[in-house]
């Protein structure tokens, strides 16, 4: 019994804090189910892929139901994971990557360090409704403090970059326009076939190391994408459930699950997702990003030392 209470508890943290910041939780699994555990590595990478697939799975609905995830994009980035997933699943049984784990965990200290030094910042605008009856035909826009915002001032479009002002995208590039649930409008642009080609190889990767492709997809969207923050946790959540989804097929058909642990993390990582959905409306982008250094520090060194 304390056993799965103490899953339980475990997972509803590593829910909350994979789905507040986008990662699915799992490098935070990995090392504890580990050293608990004792189990061999695909055991290990299976459970982490288990609860990460829940967490993901809960989180999305919460930030679907939100309006805060880019639908097509995600999915498109998502079933590109599909076919480098699989096949980086059935190399977990034969491969041993020292000299990749030492390269990936001294990138993730690099990344941690480069977050750090140069935190980014979503552009959003509030759209202010104008009552029928008014006088004024149309939505108004204003640069002001808004209460119960996640941000502490919201931006006048005119002093948007000009990638996000122009009428039309740039060559290669989409556009989006985004307004969620509490009347954030987010617009930007990018290369959707850049992104693509990216999350293809974060698929192949991070699938080895059982952590899941949102701990790299994230900064990606953002730093290379020009996705605002809010928009990029959220389908890097969305990314990764069904990354992880088509991902624990093998292991299933292998038997390689162990479920006991599996489902008491997945549980608590289920409701811990809904919380961390929730905390991400209150907390602004820059410190949001700013949230994932610890994870990278983590696993930079773990990958590194341990």
């Amino acid at each position: 019994m304390a056993e799965i209470l103490g899953l339980l508890i475990w997972g509803f943290l590593v829910g909350g804090y994979g789905t507040l910041v986008g990662i699915g939780g799992g490098p935070l699994l990995v090392p504890i189910i580990a050293l608990v555990y004792h189990y061999p590595t695909p055991h290990v990478i299976s459970i982490s892929l288990f609860v990460i697939f829940f967490n993901t799975l809960s989180g999305s609905i919460a930030y679907i139901k939100d309006k805060r995830v880019d639908i097509v994009s995600g999915t498109k980035f998502g079933l590109a994971t599909i076919p480098g997933s699989l096949i980086s699943t059935f190399a977990v049984y034969y491969i041993h990557l020292n000299l990749f784990t030492f390269l990936f965990g001294s990138f993730l200290l690099a990344l941690a360090l480069f977050i750090y030094l140069k935190p980014a910042t979503s552009e959003t605008i509030l759209q202010q409704r104008i009552w029928a009856g008014s006088g004024v035909s149309a939505p108004s826009v204003y640069p002001q403090r808004v209460s119960g915002s996640r941000y502490h001032l919201v931006l006048n479009p005119g002093k948007l970059n000009p990638r996000a002002r122009s009428l039309s995208p740039e060559s290669g590039y989409v556009k989006r326009t985004i307004t969620d649930e509490l009347g954030n409008t987010y617009r930007y642009q990018f290369n959707e076939g850049l992104g693509i080609a990216i999350a293809v190889v974060i698929s192949i990767f991070s699938t080895f190391l059982g952590i899941g492709g949102g701990l790299i997809l994230v900064p990606v969207l953002v730093y290379l994408l020009s996705f605002p923050v809010h928009i990029a946790s959220a389908t890097s959540h969305y990314v990764t459930a069904i990354n992880a989804c088509f991902t624990l097929i093998p292991f299933m058909v292998n038997g390689d699950i162990p479920y006991r642990p599996a489902i008491a993390l997945s549980i608590g990582a289920i409701v811990g997702a809904q919380v961390g959905a929730k905390m991400s409306n209150m907390i602004p982008g820059s410190v949001l990003l700013k949230l994932l250094i610890p994870v990278f520090a983590f696993m930079g060194i773990r990958l590194l030392f341990f």
